[in-house]
């Protein structure tokens, strides 16, 4: 099945593969991460992508013949149906990402003005397309090829069920919001008592027929059907993922000045800034703060965030090193944008990020599932013999540990060098303003600039303080900044008026397009069946059909 609908995929993924190259040799996008602008390159590439299109979608039709499937959906609760819907979601995030990239690209064609489409305008769409996402990655499994019946899907159902309900209740109990963070959490439930619940069945089946320990049965179904069981474990990677990005709404940052002795509190943590030392490797110039961190009033570590200025280079304004403190629950950082060495004060950013870990376990836990589905069977050999829980434990706990030592790489962001006094948020206006206008400052990827530490974003952001003392509204306040810099380039996503209305649209009308298509498919499908039905049943003898009614009536 879906020979046609695969080679598309094919060819869609091949063209979009050349055209982002396009996008950042050709200048036709502005983002950090182009390379310029070349026109003649740009007329290279178009060629090129219309004779990739015309090229494989004519072979593509001129082979529908061969191509068309030899099979049909018995029925639409089915895994293959499950597939189908999860390929049209995937597909709505590509196009969705893609018209988005594009958009300030297709308003300066049409309007003559530039915009932005920032982080809250994609967030804004793609929660909701990742959380059903996540609900098709446990309901794929417990449906079952060809055809599930009712029952089958009670049956499959129940657990599952059942874990999401507790899931999601303990999570509302503890004060978790319902909308993303709770229903987030619900849904990995729902996954994680999918998989486990498949595992389980399974392990337990085999250990009855070969009468081997759990653990052995275990490894031993995973080794006779390495794809299906090492896709399980990429959803668990999935799950772990998603937990991760949950965690972001609950993400707290703060930026302030800080002389030696002087201290700040965010959430549980307060971080006193205790000194700045200087000292030269021969390559670069290593500014080093001394921050004592402090968790519920008990000393708990010392961070050394850094600024490193590189010789040669000190016009480029150095590398921030952010000290990072790690553990299961949530991560610490603490950055030094700028400082003072005169007067020992540094600028010091602080960000607490909960269940950031959870997002690199699921990369690992998605590594080690692909390489389960590829390895050879020789791999499996040794679960014939009997393995012990410890042994297990034990390689559980080393892979656990490789992981987390992997993922404990500290980052660094580009900043600008100077000391710049941080602009908080005093109300929630100038906190909503923070997050929907954007940092144009060329080397921070157009954060918000609520989040962004340069000295162009603490100028907004003083602007936006100046505006909201005189008085003015949250929409006054934009209209004020479209007016001085002459377009929406500031504004993280466009204003719902005029041609900005299409980049409101276009997601409903792919949404309802995708829907309405799947529906057209499933009714198409279902007359197909009818008549196949009826034309496999024999021609009807009125004579038989009137014994059989004699007969039934006599044994009434």
């Amino acid at each position: 099945m879906l020979r046609i609908w695969n080679l598309t995929l094919v060819i869609v993924t091949f063209f979009l593969t050349i055209f982002a190259t396009f996008m950042t040799r050709s200048g036709v996008v502005q983002s950090v991460h182009a390379f310029g602008s070349d026109a003649a390159l740009a007329r290279l590439f178009t060629i090129f992508m219309v004779s990739i299109l015309v090229v494989s979608f004519g072979a593509l039709i001129h082979r529908l013949p061969m191509l068309r499937a030899r099979q049909d959906f018995d029925s639409w609760i089915s895994r293959e149906a499950a597939f189908i819907v999860n390929n049209w979601i995937l597909l709505f995030s590509a196009f969705f990402v893609l018209f988005a990239t594009m958009f300030p690209t297709l308003s300066e064609a049409v309007t003559g003005t530039r915009m932005t489409i920032a982080e809250p305008f994609y967030n804004r769409w793609m929660a909701p397309v990742g959380l059903i996402l996540l609900f098709l990655t446990g309901v794929g499994p417990l449906l079952g090829w060809r055809k599930s019946t009712l029952v089958n899907v009670r049956d499959q159902f129940l657990w599952p069920a059942l874990a999401t309900g507790v899931t999601g209740t303990a999570v509302l109990v503890m004060g978790f919001r319902f909308w993303t963070t709770g229903l987030c959490f619900a849904l990995c439930g729902f996954v994680t008592g999918t998989i486990v619940q498949e595992f389980w069945r399974g392990a337990n089946v085999r250990k009855g027929a070969t009468g081997t320990d759990l653990f052995t049965a275990l490894v031993g179904l995973i080794g006779r059907n390495k794809r299906r069981y090492g896709g399980y474990i990429v959803h668990i990677g999935v799950v772990l993922f998603f937990l991760g990005c949950a965690g972001q709404t609950y993400k707290l940052s703060t930026q302030l000045l800080l002389k030696p002795g002087e201290q700040t509190t965010l959430g549980k943590y307060t971080v006193r800034h205790d000194a700045i030392a200087i000292h030269d490797d021969g390559q670069k110039q290593i500014i080093t703060a001394s921050m004592t961190v402090f968790e519920n009033g008990k000393e708990i570590d010392t961070l050394y965030p850094a600024k490193w200025i590189f010789h040669k280079h000190e016009d480029e304004g150095g590398t921030s090193e952010v000290a990072i403190r790690r553990t299961p629950g949530e991560d610490l950082y603490v950055s030094m944008p700028t400082f003072d060495l005169a007067t020992q004060t540094a600028s010091v950013q602080i960000v607490i990020n909960p269940l950031v870990n959870w997002i690199w376990l699921g990369f690992g836990a998605l590594a080690i599932g692909t390489g389960i589905a590829l390895l050879p069977e020789r791999a499996y050999s040794f679960a014939a013999a009997t393995a012990t829980l410890e042994g297990a434990a034990g390689t559980t706990a080393a892979v656990l540990i490789l992981l987390i030592l992997g993922a404990s790489t500290l980052s660094a962001q580009h900043v600008e060098h100077r000391l710049v006094a941080p602009i908080l948020p005093r109300n929630e206006l100038e906190r909503r303003l923070g997050q929907r206008l954007v940092c144009l400052c060329g080397t921070c990827s157009r954060e918000p600039i609520g989040v962004c530490a340069c000295g162009y974003a603490a100028d907004v952001k003083q602007e936006v303080a100046r505006l909201v003392d005189v008085g003015k509204s949250e929409d006054e306040i934009l209209q004020y900044f479209i007016a001085e810099y002459g377009s929406e380039e500031l504004l993280g996503a466009p204003i719902n008026r005029g041609f900005n209305r299409l980049a409101w649209l276009l997601p409903y009308v792919m949404g309802g397009g995708g829907v309405a298509t799947i529906g057209l498919m499933a009714a198409r499908w279902s007359r197909r069946r009818r008549t196949e039905l009826r034309a496999d049943l024999p021609a009807v003898d009125d004579q038989l059909i009137g014994r059989l009614d004699d007969e039934l009536r006599g044994l009434d």
